[in-house]
């Protein structure tokens, strides 16, 4: 019987992927836009913040944005993990993401 289980990294990812989909929902029922805080802007701008380089990787604009990035995320990234280890696969994801 194959192994349907989440690769440690893949997982993870996922999970804090959704965290900042659902903490970007509720803080925009408290009236706070997490988009301007952790969203990518131009190193120029007064709302440039060095941690939008990382944190930008987790933002996304919407549901249909967020399932198609996690469906391909757990097609695509546990076979990855699973060739590579999770050192390598995590390393890749960064740098994709950068």
């Amino acid at each position: 019987m194959a192994n349907i289980a989440l690769p440690k990294v893949t997982k993870n990812l996922i999970i804090i992927n959704l965290l900042f989909f659902f903490a970007t929902y509720v803080a925009t029922t408290y009236g706070y836009n997490l988009n301007a805080y952790l969203g990518l802007h131009f190193f120029m701008s007064e709302g440039f913040n060095p941690a939008q380089i990382f944190t930008y990787m987790f933002m996304h604009a919407g549901f249909g944005h967020i399932f198609f990035n996690m469906f391909a995320l757990w097609m695509f990234g546990r076979i990855l993990e699973n060739f590579w280890g999770p050192k390598k696969f995590l390393f890749y994801y960064l740098i994709c993401g950068l």
